[in-house]
């Protein structure tokens, strides 16, 4: 039988300010495991997804005069985070912005991996 490798996660760290590791996503300090809502405080892990929402939002608006469309992702970064202010955010529209602001900030490898890491959280809880 092999080995999958599950749990050798060492973990991803993006930006310094969004990790996740195994299930857990922390936004500096403060720490939301993901999974399955039985497993899981919602509420809590959707505060984190709050918090990392308004924290990448500044992260866009910071470096929104790198990027080409920097005004039109500054607007992605804030459908993000009035989506996740939803009593129930909605697991496709949330992607569907997600997904139009990886590519547009690549150019800034802690936004793009913090986008990433929203991404996989988004996937995980809803």
């Amino acid at each position: 039988m092999s080995d999958t490798g599950a749990g050798d996660n060492s973990g991803i760290q993006a930006g310094g300010d969004i990790r996740i590791d195994g299930s857990a996503v922390a936004v500096n300090r403060s720490t939301a495991t993901t999974g399955t809502p039985a497993d899981v405080d919602r509420e809590a892990a959707i505060a984190e997804l709050r918090a990392a929402a308004r924290l990448l939002l500044d992260q866009v608006r910071t470096h929104q005069g790198e990027y080409e469309d920097g005004e039109e992702l500054v607007g992605a970064a804030e459908r993000v985070e009035a989506e996740l202010a939803q009593d129930e955010p909605r697991r496709g529209v949330l992607l569907r912005w997600l997904g139009f602001l990886a590519p547009g900030v690549a150019a800034t490898a802690a936004v793009a991996g913090d986008v990433a890491a929203l991404q996989d959280s988004v996937t995980s809880l809803f």
